[in-house]
């Protein structure tokens, strides 16, 4: 497979990824049958889907609990020592 179509399978699975984990974290419905142009040439289209189609709802699952983990943790810490600006 050339660099390109790695490029694209990583591409439709990584857009998957941050589509789905995003609308799982806001309670907005998701179609994952819904796949977005990412090219017009057949091949590299062909290769998104592929990536697109590749995500497990583990993997999705995995990515939701870490980012809730993350604004836990950050929630945690913003009683404890007050608010921080970014610093």
């Amino acid at each position: 497979m050339g660099s390109n179509w790695e490029w694209s399978y990583r591409k439709g699975r990584d857009d998957r990824m941050k589509q789905e984990v995003d609308a799982r974290m806001h309670n907005m419905p998701f179609d994952p049958r819904k796949i977005p142009l990412h090219s017009h040439c057949g091949t590299m289209q062909s290769h998104f889907n592929k990536g697109w189609q590749s995500v497990k709802a583990i993997d999705i699952q995995l990515r939701v609990d870490g980012q809730q983990s993350y604004k836990n943790a950050r929630e945690a810490l913003k009683k404890r020592f007050g608010e921080s600006n970014g610093r």
